[in-house]
């Protein structure tokens, strides 16, 4: 019985943490970058971090059904890092786990320093 609940309560939590972050995220680009460059000037690099996450995951989203607006969206995060690159790497600069920054710069570097196609290409399932 307590195995079950254990197991239980770690689905339950799963859920929870996959259900957060992108279903609050614009599925139009325009608003995408508005709702990133809120998140900027708010200051939260944790929080501005997990958006860049939910704006990967829902292009890969859109990749099975709408490659093109996959490429839009990243097009349009893109450059909204390119634009913003030296707010964006001081706000990392902020985070205060060092694991989490490296996870974060990565990220950035992966979404704004890459041909669009080429990212399309690296993601699974193409």
């Amino acid at each position: 019985m307590k195995k079950l609940m254990i197991a239980l309560m770690a689905v339950v939590a799963m859920t929870l943490m996959s259900s957060c972050g992108n279903s609050n995220l614009s599925d139009d680009p325009k608003d995408m970058v508005g709702q990133l460059t809120e998140n900027l000037k708010a200051g939260d690099g944790n929080k501005f971090i997990t958006m860049l996450g939910d704006v990967k995951t829902k292009a890969i989203s859109f990749l099975k059904d709408n490659p093109a607006k996959a490429k839009e969206y990243l097009q349009a995060a893109q450059k909204f890092l390119v634009d913003n690159k030296d707010k964006v790497a001081e706000l990392i600069g902020k985070i205060s786990d060092s694991e989490l920054a490296k996870k974060a710069q990565g990220l950035v570097s992966d979404i704004s320093t890459q041909d669009v196609g080429k990212l399309l290409e690296k993601i699974p399932g193409l």
